[in-house]
């Protein structure tokens, strides 16, 4: 069998289910119980921590919306509707922008096309002996082919897998980007105020960053650089982490082995912590304020340099392939977030308080 097994080049995002697993030295050892990237289900029916905390976000963020809504004059049932529109169009951005952007679109081809040429060994390096083995993988989040031929994992031919969400892969960008554009769209079909809605909407939209950075936490993804302060962590064996500092660190992974008795990443920032936890404080402000507004897009500007400089700053800490020139896709994009958070204060406080939106039924 022609297989092709490619050097590592890149680790995998959160959520992903088609990636690269490449042959080392180092030998298997039981998994920690820090991460946990599967929450029920076995195989690619398998439920991600990553996508159930996304879910209940847009579960929670769907209540607060609708309270919100009666608050301030919309319409609560066309808000609900809204809501489920935001969460199509932020799957559907997501997992797009994650197919022709992170990296696998190519995986996609070749699983469709021929399988073959995602062949890889067991996460262990060793050949495996029997499908049980590659499935027992994959049940423990590791993406690699469930039908063991010839020694490799090799999954089976899916065309439809892109269409699979909820198996994982999904791009936050993607989804933030689609879902402003949809809710945009029925703003104005419904002649709503589209900054008095940004507003109503900034205090949830931070919430919802952090339950999207608690499942980044369980699935082990969006790791930090190695450090040495007191609240690092360390994730288990085969995580992101662990592979990168596998490849880079090496001699110092199979001292801290030798040392502890127990294959785990070197320590690291929890940067998936500090971005919840900045979030849940942006989040509690904007929601304690959220009825002192001076004018409208005051809050969803508050929020757009809030985060923007929040996860800039993060950024520096990130230790996962960030991507981009001089600065990561993700600092590139925050700067001009932040820019037009100071555009709409500076038009805001220029402006005269605008009255409240009308209701329309």
């Amino acid at each position: 069998m022609a297989a092709a097994i490619r050097p590592a080049s890149r680790p995998i995002a959160c959520g992903n289910t088609v990636g690269i697993f490449f042959t080392h030295s180092i030998p298997h050892s039981p998994p920690h119980k820090s991460m946990y990237p599967v929450l029920i289900g076995e195989g690619i029916w398998a439920l991600p921590s990553y996508f159930t905390m996304l879910m209940l976000g847009f579960f929670v963020g769907t209540l607060l919306m609708r309270r919100e809504a009666i608050r301030v004059g919309f319409d609560p049932v066309k808000t609900v509707d809204l809501c489920f529109a935001l969460v199509i169009a932020s799957i559907a951005g997501a997992r797009l922008a994650h197919i022709l952007f992170d990296g696998f679109f190519m995986d996609y081809v070749w699983l469709c096309i021929d399988p073959n040429e995602l062949a890889e060994h067991l996460p262990s390096g060793k050949a495996c002996t029997e499908s049980a083995q590659c499935l027992a993988a994959q049940n423990k989040g590791y993406n690699i082919g469930a039908n063991c031929i010839d020694g490799y994992c090799i999954p089976e031919r899916d065309c439809l897998r892109p269409l699979m969400f909820w198996a994982g892969g999904l791009t936050y960008y993607g989804g933030f980007i689609l879902a402003v554009a949809t809710a945009w769209f029925l703003a104005h079909r419904w002649k709503w105020s589209f900054l008095k809605l940004c507003d109503m909407a900034a205090p949830i939209i931070a919430l919802g960053l952090a339950f999207g950075r608690m499942g980044c936490f369980l699935a082990g993804c969006c790791f930090g650089k190695v450090t040495d302060v007191p609240w690092a962590i360390r994730f288990p064996q085969y995580s992101d982490a662990w592979k990168r500092h596998r490849d880079l660190y090496h001699d110092a992974l199979v001292a801290q082995h030798d040392e502890i008795g127990e294959w785990l990443s070197l320590p690291v920032h929890p940067t998936q912590l500090y971005e919840l936890f900045g979030s849940l404080a942006i989040f509690a402000f904007l929601w304690f304020t959220r009825k002192h507004t001076s004018f409208s897009g005051q809050k969803i500007a508050i929020l757009l340099i809030a985060y923007g400089i929040l996860r800039f700053i993060i950024e520096f800490w990130r230790d996962d392939d960030r991507g981009g020139v001089l600065l990561s896709t993700s600092q590139w994009i925050s700067i001009p977030l932040c820019i037009i958070g100071v555009v709409l204060i500076i038009v805001g406080v220029r402006k005269k308080p605008t009255e409240a939106p009308k209701q329309n039924c």
